[in-house]
């Protein structure tokens, strides 16, 4: 049986990466919240702090997917690019709610979670890219 040019553990370093992920961007921030006594966020929902915050928040989902869709059309063969677009997405929204919450929450541990998550992020991103250039 061919395996067309994947290695034998091709699948074992991706399935490690996405658990590292998880850890990183989601459960220890999960537990920073719990211990710091930050408010409990849900899963999968937006935690807009208020109306502005809606609006920033749309604003750059608008504004990256446009420029998602645009980039795939015009840099197709440029997959990387569109992976430093949405990279740069996640980041701003992360940037957006710490300063949302610094700005306007009553329960200033919220902002302090929100920085310890986005330095997770961004050294799980930089992982993940450097993988990504170092595997391909």
């Amino acid at each position: 049986m061919e395996n067309y040019g994947m290695s034998e553990g091709f699948w074992t370093e991706p399935i490690i990466i996405l658990l590292f992920t998880i850890l990183l961007v989601g459960i220890i921030p999960a537990i920073f919240r719990y211990k710091m006594g930050a408010d409990k966020k849900k899963w999968f929902s937006y935690n807009h702090i208020n109306k502005l915050h809606k609006k920033i928040d749309w604003t750059l989902r608008i504004i990256y997917l446009i420029s998602i869709i645009v980039s795939a059309i015009f840099f197709y063969t440029k997959p990387l690019l569109i992976s430093i677009i949405l990279a740069v997405f996640v980041l701003s929204q992360i940037i957006v709610q710490a300063f949302i919450e610094w700005k306007f929450s009553e329960n200033r541990k919220n902002f302090k979670v929100s920085l310890i998550q986005l330095g997770l992020t961004l050294i799980t991103l930089v992982g993940v890219f450097f993988w990504i250039k170092y595997y391909f």
